[in-house]
């Protein structure tokens, strides 16, 4: 085993550290719950940790390769699971007042309940813009699409999702 493969197991206990939150954000922008999302985000590090062997940082960085296997994961997760997605998360421990925390919890819910209505792509291509940061070109990469698809994708998502929001703030107002 020469030097650099040893290194690889600590890279990725630091890659961890930084893009576990993201990872964790992006399943749960696909809707995931978040304990689902928990469980999900740590099957791509335990995948991520077996497969290191494949990792080469000349072809990808780690950032993308973790969400490309982040993306498989996904795929797989949703085609068994064919039911409804929960929404709903307990109420966090917080010194903030609890009116706050319901009010938190509405607006979560409600932009969960409008990525809904988007479809796979265009719930994909914004959970991988958003949760992870990731550049367009490497979503266009992980996804096969071209930048400027990835853009308007991005562009036309965002302003149904804000069609989307107003309708529901409209509805709930009433």
């Amino acid at each position: 085993m020469n030097l650099f493969q040893r290194a690889k197991p600590a890279s990725l206990e630091s890659a961890f550290d930084r893009y576990y939150p993201a990872v964790f954000r992006f399943f749960r922008f696909r809707g995931a719950d978040a304990d689902t999302a928990n469980d999900l985000a740590a099957s791509v590090f335990e995948r991520a940790l077996s497969h290191i062997d494949q990792f080469d940082p000349r072809k990808a960085q780690i950032q993308t390769w973790l969400f490309a296997i982040a993306r498989n994961i996904s795929i797989n997760h949703w085609k068994s699971e064919k039911g409804t997605l929960p929404l709903d998360d307990d109420l966090p421990q917080s010194d903030v007042p609890l009116e706050e925390l319901v009010i938190r919890a509405e607006e979560k819910e409600r932009v969960l309940l409008a990525l809904q209505t988007l479809d796979n792509r265009s719930r994909e291509v914004i959970a991988l813009k958003f949760s992870s940061e990731l550049s367009n070109r490497a979503i266009a990469q992980l996804t096969g699409l071209s930048e400027s698809n990835i853009g308007v994708v991005l562009y036309r998502s965002l302003m149904k999702l804000r069609r989307q929001l107003s309708q529901i703030e409209v509805n709930h107002d009433r």
